[in-house]
């Protein structure tokens, strides 16, 4: 054992000499005028100035040309532009380095979705469901992307030879030693990384990109040294083994020197210069087939539906009438329990609306029939009632997109009168953004609590709260 570690030893020097460490990174670190320009750029998108938020954008792309943050933002700004071309390059920009970004690879799907390209969109939906697969957002979108697929099918556009990305991992037999020793501990760390150092750098092993964590680690953990033992006795695979030096890599316990700078960047100004063209072919396609496209994110739709009979789907007038104009709601006592009925007219809403709004009403209504209240030394419950009729209705409930105020989600008479509740708002990336249904059933339930004669409480757990952050349903950002 002894000869094999210093013949290992001796060729791990060999390697070490001829494989010099540089201390960079992918991306160098940007200097201040960077950093004001970026917030700079965000106050614009804030504003809803796109344009001008791009042109900063720009500039700082100059400056720094893969810098990730710029890139993604750049990327939801063209989105909102409906430049979705523009806009997937940047994404596919940011995927080149960083291939797990979870608004990176939703907003590919958001592309394609625009472009027409469904299974291509379902693709990058499901690899950022893989990343984050509780998100809503992600999942509206891939729902209303399959439901498109079954009523317009179309032929997927081919994409140019060379565009998928490969990575070797075949690994030579003769590392498998290496490894060996090092998990039992005949080789020391340093020895081992720089044996590592030699195959990443010559190419003999390639490591699929990574993102370099923040927080480094000064030890490589066990479990990395478990795989390499299990990869020498052919007990998982090459792909296993290599996700522990991907670890290694992200935690700065390997610092990869690139040695062909020049050809790594030429190799990606190749991909994107072919996904441009699979672009470009898609678009060509689009006007050959006449391919029929329903937009992913509907959120400007719901805004021209309101709008094309705006009183009809509104209650404004209405709402500036006081609630005494409205019937009382009756009651009666059962096994001294004052039951109190109030009947509610629901507006109708514009057809096609992407989500179920008025079948959540079914869950607010519940949330309150099942409390009970004390009032006047009496105990009390209310029940709900659908009414086709308004004027024998003592709530009138409506969904709306209009502004009721700066932060305001929705309005309630106190007791009897009209509920109006938002069902989104321009606070998410400057464009009008649909809030998901659990938000709309919260405010929802809110309200009906203020039409039920309940006022705001102190306790933030309590729905009756006055203040609620809502969630989005197809906003990037959120």
């Amino acid at each position: 054992m002894k000869k094999n570690t210093m013949i290992i030893s001796y060729f791990l020097v060999i390697i070490l000499l001829s494989s010099p460490i540089l201390n960079g990174t992918v991306f160098a670190q940007t200097e201040k005028d960077p950093e004001l320009m970026f917030n700079q750029a965000k106050e614009h998108f804030i504003n809803g100035e796109y344009k001008q938020a791009i042109k900063i954008f720009d500039d700082i792309l100059e400056i720094s040309p893969n810098n990730i943050s710029t890139l993604k933002m750049k990327g939801i700004v063209l989105s909102n532009l409906e430049q979705h071309d523009k806009s997937l390059k940047q994404f596919f920009k940011v995927l080149q380095f960083r291939s797990n970004d979870v608004i990176s690879l939703t907003g590919m799907g958001v592309g394609f979705g625009y472009l027409g390209e469904y299974q291509e969109a379902i693709a990058y939906f499901d690899k950022a469901l893989k990343e984050k697969p509780d998100s809503v957002v992600i999942k509206n979108y891939k729902e209303f992307i399959e439901k498109v697929i079954i009523k317009y099918p179309y032929i997927p556009t081919e994409k140019p030879k060379g565009s998928e990305k490969v990575y070797v991992m075949t690994i030579p037999e003769w590392v498998k030693p290496i490894a060996k020793w090092w998990s039992e501990g005949n080789i020391d760390d340093s020895e081992f990384i720089s044996a590592l150092l030699y195959l990443i750098e010559n190419k003999i092993i390639q490591i699929p990109p990574v993102e370099i964590q923040s927080d480094s680690e000064d030890k490589i953990p066990e479990w990395v040294k478990t795989n390499a033992r299990k990869w020498a006795y052919d007990k998982i695979d090459d792909n296993t083994f290599v996700s522990g030096i991907q670890h290694m890599i992200e935690y700065g316990l390997i610092t990869v020197n690139v040695q062909n700078i020049t050809q790594s960047q030429e190799e990606l100004d190749y991909e994107l210069y072919l996904f441009g063209k699979y672009l470009r072919d898609i678009s060509n396609n689009i006007v050959k087939e006449i391919r029929y496209i329903e937009y992913p994110n509907p959120s400007q739709d719901v805004i021209k539906k309101f709008l094309r009979d705006y009183i009809k789907w509104n209650f404004e007038e209405q709402a500036k009438l006081a609630a005494e104009t409205f019937p009382n709601p009756t009651y009666e006592i059962i096994d001294e329990v004052v039951i109190v009925y109030y009947k509610v007219f629901i507006n109708n809403q514009p057809p096609g609306l992407p989500l179920d709004h008025v079948y959540t009403l079914k869950s607010s209504f519940l949330f309150w029939e099942e409390q009970e209240f004390d009032t006047n030394n009496e105990k009390a419950k209310v029940k709900f009632e659908i009414t086709n009729l308004r004027h024998e209705a003592n709530v009138w409930v409506t969904w709306i997109v209009r502004n009721i105020g700066e932060g305001v989600l929705g309005h309630a008479h106190l007791g009897k009168g009209i509920v109006e509740v938002t069902l989104g708002d321009y606070n998410c990336d400057a464009s009008f953004q649909l809030y998901d249904v659990k938000s709309v059933e919260t405010i929802m339930t809110h309200e009906l609590g203020h039409s039920v004669g309940l006022q705001h409480v102190t306790d933030q757990n309590n729905i009756m709260y006055a203040s609620y952050t809502p969630s989005y349903a197809y906003c990037l950002l959120s």
